[in-house]
């Protein structure tokens, strides 16, 4: 404990100083005549006493106290292990314990502790904040059983094959999951086998545009339903695309390829060279449209051209500036079926960075478990390339970068139709809808609305974000409550904001200027999705604590004030004594 003299008013302390040493030599120069008596020494030393207690009494002095606070406390929050709490208790004797309420100042108050230890799942990720300034031991708990992931979009459209993939952690052999359709009747379904972690997968047909509540439903080996967790999902309508293919030549995969994007209603153009100066056209879903050399009139109405890498490559000057006009300007998208030679050679608009490798066998991340055929090479990753397919060990498959409003993508993968060969359309189809979704021309809406995941939960944080021209938009929820809105510090029409929902079911969001784009997201039970909520939970809990470890011993600095009756009972002491001196000594 170190003590440190202060004063409360700290502005005045010279001005009221320096007025205490004017006044105590006004009253030497008045005692003056007397200098040299026992008398004179006496009564300057009470006036000076009389006046230091005057500037003290001013200058309100207090006292500073530092503490070195040793106080340790642990942080119960929910499904803490009692065991480890005895642990903690028998090894640090003083140990406060406090229980942690989500949403709710950490330690208002009490004093605050050197060290705390977080017991259970952790605080909740809105809360970690409140423990930025401590020396925080995260202990934690194991794995908790159940779904921990579960990963889909939930976003889709009329036509589309949804898939649905997760993880399922300490399983219970025989148990089942089902994939339950709005209507309650099962769709798919897996069996959970023994194991720390397995993996499973559900697909179903989209025909019907809406909003739709599916459920994972897990049962036990007698049929009972142990959880039913909801899957809320929007289909919309499919919005054609409008795509030309150019090939030096007819190819495997651009008749399946052709075939696919017909029957998905979009409508494509082919044109495949016979011989030199000689094409063939075929057309879907459209008219006959003549297709030369290209040109920023014939590439306009188009929203993504799928050309090889030899016909890129052999176009002339002229059509290679509108192709890239096109890009820049109007937001085209291109994708470049690669052959051998490409990935050595690339440059211009296929201007991309491999690493060559023996492989020419892959699998990906969540698209099929089958094996697919591809060039001994893969991406090398680099700033500006975005993803579309990965390996499971984080290698990239396919990419692309943006250029201007376009993007230009390619893969490593090749001769995809054989995966219909071998019977694995849907993987097929999802390959290739990926692939086309993520490169092909963008609308830029007035209005965009995003957020992690399309799942709130009642009275809990739920955050998201909306990308809109509107100079100051005015969010309301469908009851007409306004939502606080901020504004992103870099990008000047991105906007962020935090709602609490309160009634279950399906809520909606609309900007008060332009009403017709709404946000619909699902309110859910904070009991369903409980395992992934944990397990989210904990692993943010180790990162957080992980990065933010404090070693500095936390000081807590207290002011007390001095008491000022002594320096009231001096002050008149040492004036009565003055005042009765003249007549006491008075000869």
């Amino acid at each position: 404990m170190i003590d440190q003299v202060t004063f409360l008013n700290e502005n005045w302390i010279w001005q009221i100083g320096i007025g205490g040493i004017i006044l105590w030599f006004v009253f030497i120069w008045k005692e003056w005549p007397e200098f040299g008596k026992r008398r004179f020494w006496v009564k300057i030393t009470i006036a000076f006493l009389a006046i230091t207690s005057l500037v003290i009494i001013a200058l309100k002095p207090a006292i500073s106290t530092t503490n070195t606070i040793t106080t340790k406390l642990v942080l119960l929050t929910e499904g803490y292990d009692k065991e480890q709490l005895d642990s903690l208790t028998r090894i640090h004797k003083k140990l406060k314990k406090h229980q942690y309420k989500a949403n709710h100042p950490i330690f208002e108050g009490i004093d605050a502790p050197d060290s705390v230890f977080v017991l259970g799942y952790g605080v909740q990720p809105y809360d970690l904040w409140q423990l930025d300034n401590y020396n925080v031991t995260y202990l934690g708990r194991s794995t908790p059983s159940g779904v921990i992931r579960f990963k889909y979009d939930y976003k889709n459209t009329v036509g589309k094959r949804q898939v649905f993939t997760g993880l399922y952690a300490n399983p219970q052999k025989g148990n089942r999951l089902i994939l339950e359709g709005p209507g309650g009747a099962g769709l798919d379904s897996v069996s959970l086998l023994v194991g720390e972690q397995q993996k499973f997968e559900f697909t179903t047909n989209l025909n019907v545009k809406g909003n739709y509540l599916f459920s994972l439903v897990e049962k036990d080996t007698l049929g009972e339903t142990l959880s039913t967790d909801p899957i809320p999902l929007i289909v919309e309508d499919s919005t054609p695309l409008k795509i030309v293919v150019v090939n030096g030549f007819p190819t495997f995969e651009t008749k399946y390829l052709k075939n696919y994007l017909a029957e998905m209603g979009h409508q494509v153009l082919v044109r495949s060279q016979i011989t030199k100066g000689r094409y063939k056209f075929e057309y879907f879903n459209m008219e006959r449209v003549p297709m030369g050399a290209f040109s920023k009139k014939n590439l306009e109405s188009f929203d993504l051209v799928i050309i090889d890498a030899n016909s890129l490559k052999n176009l002339g000057r002229a059509s290679r500036i509108a192709l890239e006009n096109s890009v820049k300007e109007n937001g085209l998208g291109i994708f470049i079926q690669p052959d051998s030679n490409f990935f050595r050679a690339s440059n211009g608009l296929g201007a991309f960075n491999f690493l060559s490798e023996k492989n020419t066998e892959t699998r990906l991340d969540s698209e099929t478990k089958a094996k697919l055929s591809k060039h001994a090479f893969v991406f090398k990753d680099e700033f500006l390339l975005q993803h579309i397919h990965t390996k499971p060990n984080t290698k990239i498959i396919s990419g692309y970068k943006r250029i201007g409003n376009g993007r230009v993508g390619t893969t490593v993968l090749e001769n995809t139709y054989e995966l219909v060969l071998d019977g694995h359309t849907t993987a097929y189809q999802q390959i290739w809808s990926k692939l086309i979704t993520s490169l092909s021309r963008k609308e830029t809406p007035q209005i965009e609305w995003e957020t992690t995941s399309i799942i709130a939960y009642k009275d809990h944080p739920f955050t998201f974000e909306v990308r809109t021209s509107i100079s100051k938009p005015i969010v309301k929820t469908n009851k007409k409550y306004s939502v606080s809105m901020r504004s992103d510090i870099d990008i000047k029409n991105l906007w962020k904001g935090v709602t609490y929902p309160r009634d279950f079911g399906w809520n909606t969001q609309f900007i008060e200027q332009d009403t017709t784009k709404v946000f619909e997201y699902f309110v859910a039970d904070t009991s369903h999705w409980k395992s992934q909520m944990v397990y989210k939970t904990i692993e943010e809990n180790k990162r957080h604590y992980k990065k933010s470890l404090k070693s500095e011993t936390i000081q807590n600095h207290t002011i007390r004030p001095i008491p000022l009756l002594g320096f009231y009972l001096l002050f008149l002491l040492c004036a009565g004594c003055l005042w009765l001196e003249p007549k006491l000594l008075r000869p």
